[in-house]
């Protein structure tokens, strides 16, 4: 079946001497998985290896036969063009760890609009953001929403948090302590968007260790989690 739809890059593999299989989000079918024939060739006058860099946004046509193996892409064009991340290098390193997150924690092959449109809307936020420095943080602080593990935020009545049952809940309950700063930051950023600087995780350190506090909450939470690879480019990567 012939589908238009847009679509999300979330990586891309060489396949024999010219081709590439295409990991992606699709807005109609969820994740899919493409062969594109021929597009590293010398004599490919088609499509681009460098419409699938990782988050790029794209609209294409698709041939899917909805039965669990490679799909064919019969065109595509980059509708909203980065104009700073892919030559910016803190930018494209972030994008780089949050695609490999997101091939990592979503597996459905189902549309999802509110997941598509969270996503599409941060890296274009991401594109033109000068301070971003905490942008990977409140995005996966946010993505836990859409993986049915974000803990409620209506009812918080302390700085503590139980790392089990994922909930703030009293100090006297709690199955594991955390550092009352990484806490509140948790809370922060769980009920603000991208825009509310004054939310800033100010050093280095203590970015590290709100990362390192996400993936053992998401190792914990969501079935076989494997670290990204590109985790400790994203602790070296902000040392300010």
């Amino acid at each position: 079946m012939l589908i238009t739809t847009e679509a999300i890059a979330l990586s891309s593999k060489k396949y024999s001497e010219s081709s590439l299989i295409i990991k992606a989000l699709t807005k109609s079918d969820g994740i899919k998985s493409y062969l594109v024939r021929g597009v590293r060739s010398k004599k490919n006058k088609g499509l681009s290896p460098a419409l699938f860099q990782a988050l790029t946004i794209l609209d294409i046509e698709a041939y899917h036969k909805n039965k669990g193996g490679l799909e064919s892409i019969r065109s595509a064009k980059i509708s909203n063009p980065f104009q700073t991340i892919p030559y910016n290098i803190s930018k494209n390193s972030i994008t780089l760890f949050i695609s490999e997150l997101l091939i990592i924690c979503i597996k459905e092959e189902e549309k999802n609009d509110n997941l598509f449109e969270f996503i599409k809307s941060s890296f274009l936020w991401l594109d033109v953001a000068d301070n971003f420095q905490n942008f990977h943080l409140h995005f996966i602080t946010k993505l836990l929403k859409y993986l049915g593990i974000s803990p409620s935020i209506s009812s918080k009545e302390t700085n503590d948090f139980d790392f089990i049952s994922g909930s703030f809940i009293k100090s006297d309950e709690i199955n594991r302590v955390l550092p009352k700063n990484i806490v509140t930051s948790f809370y922060n950023f769980l009920g603000t968007n991208f825009d509310y600087l004054e939310l800033n995780i100010d050093s280095s350190k203590k970015r590290k260790e709100f990362l390192e506090f996400i993936m053992n909450y998401l190792e914990y939470h969501v079935d076989s989690f494997k670290r990204p690879k590109s985790l400790n480019i994203l602790y070296d990567l902000f040392q300010a």
